[in-house]
Parts: structure tokens; C-alpha cells; sequence
């Protein structure tokens, strides 16, 4: 059973105009945010961190964390293990971990946290608005718009978002740059007010890269030329300095390129709903062609006649 031409045209000319209506326009390029100099962060200094964890500690009293259930005295090779908890979680937003230098012997320690991204590619993934970069530089989360996809998860490239994996409604779990509880009055972070040997300062974006500069220029017999997180990614609030024969990637810092990811991102989505809207249209193309196909056959049946091409 088949319809004429002209009408078959009629039908995949609505369901074209569909199609063509609901298509994305073509994914353009954008320009690269830039960073506000009045937004906040913290610059973490390992060439000063003793790896006492008094900034683990208070980062955990400060958002009502439970502790997580420690090794107890496992060892692993004969050494007491020190990173414990091992990673970031929905229980530890703040983590000391140590790295040590097989040649030297040498121990440097490291905070890991969120990078509170200039451009964050948690938000760019997130497709209902549920993580933002908030006026002050904290890129902040809405438990409420959030649906659970854990897109947040994949994208960052920190590897920071933690899922709680436990709950019957799961919220997703990061550091806050302490934004509610202290940023609006005007108080720095727990971590940096409680660290005992200078290694975490609290600041703006701007006066913190002076000051990292200025370390460096002072002293280059102690620090690497580079200051983790004014580029890469596109910026970020948290920034790192290291000693001289130190490389970022051997304190766990990944070697990323200076260009944000959430253009990647942003790119790869509009794509993914540029073509979700057409094989709806198609779709429905097939389901008119059926359906209009099924009424001629009954007015057929009626009839007692056969229908024309």
C-alpha cells in the first residue's frame, strides 16, 4: 500500500521545516573568559606546607564532614601509610597528600581541592545550571537543579566533583572557597586561616599572583618558575608554587594546556542536541506516512476499490 507522490512530499516538507527549525545553529567559537582580578582564591605554597593537615582538619569541622574510617596501621612496603583518606570525596573536600622524590628522598606535600576554574568546565557540562561561578570566584553548586547525570564528574579535568554514592538522593560534593559560610562576611577560608606555617594564603585572583611572583623573583633558589593555575585551563582561583626540581605533574597536578576545557565541552553537548531534535522528526514523518497509510486502507476496505499511486 502506497501513497501519491505529492502527498508524501507534503508530509517530508513538514517534517523537514521540523527539523530544520529545531536543528542548533552550527557550534561558534567563543572567546575565552578572562579572569577577574577581584575574585578570590588561595595560593598554596608546598615549598611551606608541612603537611601537618590542620587545613584538612578545619575544612572538615567547617562543613560538618564526618571523618572517613582511617588504614588503622596498614602498611605498604613496610611504611605506615599517610594519605589517609587516599582522594578527594564526598566526605573530604581538602587533602594533604605527600609525594616523595625516589632520588632525593625528598617529601613534598600538597593540597588538593577544587581549582575554582576561571572558566569551569564543571559548569559548562552541566546541563540544567546546577554549578556556577559565582561574583565572588567560588564556583558554587545547587543541590535542587541538580538531576544526578554526573556530567560534572567526567569533565573536570582536577578530577574534583565527588558523587555520594551512598545516599538514596545523591548530591554532588566539592570545596566551596568556604563562599556561605565566610566569603560574604568578609572572613578568609577555614584551610588558610588555619594553616601554622604560611602555606596556604587567602586573597584576591590579582594580589595572589603578585605575591607568587614575588617569592619567585626573591628567592629562585627555592621556587620553579611557574605558577600553577594562572594559565592553565584558562586560569584558575587556586593557585600552586613548587620547588625548583619539583615538576607540577609529580605533585598530582595534571599537565593540562592553558586553554579551557569548557570549550570542548560546550561543543561536544550543542552537538549532541543540534542532532536530537531530527530523528524526532523523522520519526514522526514514518509515524504520518503509517498512519495515514492505515486510513487508506480502511476507506479501501470500505469501498471495495483499490487505491491509486
Amino acid at each position: 500500500m502506497n501513497i501519491d507522490r505529492r502527498k508524501l512530499c507534503k508530509l517530508g516538507a513538514v517534517a523537514g521545516g521540523t527539523a530544520v527549525c529545531s536543528v542548533a545553529t552550527p557550534v561558534l567559537a567563543r572567546d575565552e573568559r578572562e579572569p577577574d582580578p577581584n575574585w578570590y582564591g588561595m595560593l598554596n605554597d608546598s615549598t611551606r606546607c608541612i603537611g601537618c593537615k590542620a587545613c584538612q582538619v578545619a575544612c572538615k569541622a567547617e562543613n560538618k564532614l564526618p571523618a572517613e574510617a582511617t588504614l588503622g596501621d596498614a602498611k605498604v612496603f613496610g611504611t605506615p601509610i599517610y594519605d589517609s583518606p587516599r582522594e578527594l570525596s564526598e566526605s573530604t573536600y581538602t587533602l594533604i597528600k605527600m609525594h616523595l622524590d625516589v632520588e632525593s628522598k625528598e617529601t613534598t606535600f600538597v593540597k588538593q581541592q577544587c581549582m575554582h576554574c576561571v572558566d569551569p568546565a564543571c559548569q559548562s557540562a552541566c546541563i540544567v545550571g546546577a554549578l556556577k561561578k559565582q561574583s565572588n570566584g567560588a564556583v558554587e553548586y545547587d543541590a535542587d537543579l541538580c538531576m544526578g547525570c554526573r556530567y560534572c564528574m567526567v569533565a573536570c579535568p582536577f578530577s574534583v566533583p565527588q558523587f555520594e554514592w551512598h545516599k538514596a538522593i545523591p548530591s554532588i560534593k566539592k570545596c566551596t572557597l568556604c563562599s556561605e559560610s565566610r566569603l560574604k562576611k568578609g572572613e578568609p577560608t577555614a584551610c588558610a586561616t588555619a594553616c601554622p606555617a604560611g602555606a596556604i594564603t587567602f586573597g584576591k585572583r590579582e594580589a595572589l599572583l603578585k605575591v607568587a611572583r614575588k617569592r619567585i623573583e626573591d628567592n629562585p633558589e627555592i621556587y620553579l618558575n611557574h605558577i600553577y593555575g594562572e594559565k592553565e585551563v584558562g586560569g584558575t582561583n587556586v593557585l600552586y608554587l613548587t620547588k625548583p626540581k619539583v615538576q607540577f605533574a609529580g605533585l598530582g597536578l595534571p599537565d593540562v594546556k592553558f586553554k579551557a576545557v569548557s570549550g570542548l565541552t560546550e561543543s561536544i553537548q550543542h552537538r549532541i542536541f543540534q542532532y536530537f531534535i531530527p530523528p524526532i522528526a523523522v520519526y514522526s514523518l514514518l509515524g504520518g506516512i503509517m498512519s495515514y497509510n492505515q486510513r487508506r486502507k480502511k476507506n479501501a476496505g470500505q469501498t471495495g476499490g483499490d487505491d491509486e499511486y
